[in-house]
């Protein structure tokens, strides 16, 4: 018994489809493109700098963080650990000035007096926890 709808099923292995269809591809983005790779390299360069990236240079989840093109972030980092380096290099350059200055500035009348304010103050706010507050102070002379 035949209900009018005969069915025929043709089976074609995807190794035989699969690399005509890539190269119909292949050809029409040859084509698309003018024969010419230059335009397609430039379209991708182009793409790669101007996406949207986080300020490490990363492609967020969230297009909130998306704020910089990656030429962006990586201008901005590197500029940043350039930076990071020359202030390291000048304070190591000027340690010992650095120091002086810190002791003169730490023993002078007002530098004390900072000091002093700042234990003070750090005291009386950790008398005020719940949690129960042990201070100890200690001074000792210096040896000659």
């Amino acid at each position: 018994m035949s209900d009018g709808k005969d069915t025929v099923n043709v089976e074609v292995s995807s190794g035989l489809v699969k690399p005509i269809i890539e190269a119909k591809i292949q050809a029409a983005i040859i084509s698309e493109l003018g024969r010419d790779p230059q335009v397609l390299i430039e379209a991708i360069v182009k793409q790669a700098l101007s996406a949207k990236t986080n300020e490490k240079g990363n492609e967020s989840q969230s297009s909130y963080e998306n704020k910089y093109t990656f030429l962006e972030a990586m201008v901005r980092s590197t500029i940043r650990e350039e930076a990071r380096k020359a202030v390291e290099e000048l304070m190591a350059d000027n340690r010992d000035k650095i120091r002086t200055e810190i002791k003169k500035r730490l023993q002078s009348e007002r530098g004390a007096s900072r000091i002093a304010s700042a234990v003070v103050n750090g005291i009386a706010e950790s008398m005020q926890s719940k949690y129960l507050t042990t201070v100890k102070v200690a001074f000792q002379t210096p040896e000659e």
